[in-house]
């Protein structure tokens, strides 16, 4: 199948979601959830290829998309929204980093992995403790590290368990509300007061064609020179430097500039992109693999979903002790979860993008932290 030929289904997936989204049943669930129930299915039917082909187009809108997304919508932040958000987001990036080591250990006495794991329970939990606090990268820089994929079933197991597992926490992350609003206070610290209304995404007039030129540009340039600029860093630093992090600074740099801050349409780009990344993380659900791995991979289910259920838990317990909302809650989980990039359709979909820059920056500080507590957790069990 050709890449262009996949593209025009996911738009074509994107669009009907968008539909159903805006339809009384749909709305319940919101096209962001749908997105990802549509192109999973369709990819699980055969219609388009799984993740697991390796096809161009799901990497190019994984490694592109959502960052061009970020840098769009924060064209519009306000700075203060860090101030405003970053120390209850900052406690709750904290219990929640706590809750994922919490339930590694939680699901390896209960499953007693040691003992089918054998020799790779240290690495194997450290991994997952490293991927659910700082995101996939982290899983494979412990993989490589201890030489994990010579383990052969094991690892593919573990890796079909961890892609599956995500996409299915981050759907569930989108109807958070609805689930536990009964828990937690329908408004937060964060939110309360008169500003809190400053922070809801407005609805902006037909944008230009100007101005989504301009947009489209910045949102390109940007991206490529934060690439650039942190493989430049990281080659003085001897360290990797997170592009996130340049791209992030770049665009509130530029979100002072009078003439680009008034420039509309950034919101309606940037909510697409971030469809176009769900779609993509979506051909990830790969059912028939689950099968394929056998009794292994269904422990490696079971111990992922404890663990996801631990950290849940531990997220809303928290939560409810500092009378934060269940939107916050779902973002400061998807900044350990996820990672940056699963920020924006969460903040789009709760109407919150006050909660956009911190949770980037979490985001990024889960990266950074992840890799470490990964380690340190093989170093604790082994």
């Amino acid at each position: 199948m050709q890449q262009l030929e996949i593209l025009a289904v996911l738009t074509a997936a994107i669009a009907a979601a968008h539909w159903l989204g805006g339809k009384p049943g749909g709305r319940v669930v919101g096209g962001a959830l749908l997105v990802i129930v549509l192109v999973a299915a369709l990819a699980n039917l055969g219609v388009v290829p799984l993740a697991s082909e390796n096809v161009p187009v799901y990497n190019q809108l994984l490694g592109t998309a959502a960052p061009v997304s970020i840098f769009l919508l924060l064209l519009n932040a306000r700075l203060a929204s860090l101030l405003r958000a970053g120390g209850p987001m900052l406690a709750m990036f904290a219990f929640a980093a706590l809750g994922t080591i919490a339930g590694v250990l939680v699901a390896g006495w209960l499953l007693d992995a040691s003992e089918w794991m054998g020799e790779w329970y240290g690495p194997l939990s450290g991994m997952f403790a490293a991927t659910y606090i700082g995101g996939g990268a982290n899983f494979n820089a412990l993989a490589l590290h201890y030489d994990f994929m010579q383990s052969g079933n094991l690892y593919a197991a573990a890796a079909v368990a961890d892609h599956v597992l995500t996409v299915v926490w981050i759907a569930v992350l989108l109807v958070f509300p609805r689930l536990v609003g009964a828990v937690l206070p329908k408004r937060d610290v964060v939110a309360e007061g008169e500003s809190g209304r400053d922070y809801a995404i407005r609805r902006e007039d037909g944008p230009a064609l100007g101005d989504m030129a301009m947009l489209v540009a910045l949102g390109l340039v940007g991206f490529v020179a934060s690439e650039q600029l942190a493989a430049w860093l990281g080659g003085i630093a001897g360290f990797d430097v997170p592009s996130i992090l340049i791209l992030t600074t770049l665009a509130l740099v530029l979100a002072q500039v009078g003439p680009i801050a008034r420039l509309r349409g950034a919101e309606v780009l940037g909510m697409y992109g971030a469809y176009l990344f769900l779609a993509a993380l979506a051909a990830y659900c790969e059912v028939a693999a689950l099968r394929e791995t056998g009794r292994i991979g269904l422990l490696l289910m079971a111990f992922v979903i404890i663990l996801i259920a631990v950290h849940g838990a531990i997220v809303v317990l928290v939560g409810r002790l500092m009378r934060q909302s269940p939107e916050v809650a779902a973002v400061a989980s998807a900044t350990t979860v996820g990672g940056s990039t699963v920020i924006l359709p969460l903040v789009e979909r709760f109407g919150r993008k006050d909660l956009l820059l911190p949770g980037i920056v979490l985001g990024s500080l889960g990266n950074l932290l992840g890799t470490y507590i990964g380690f340190s957790m093989v170093y604790a069990l082994s």
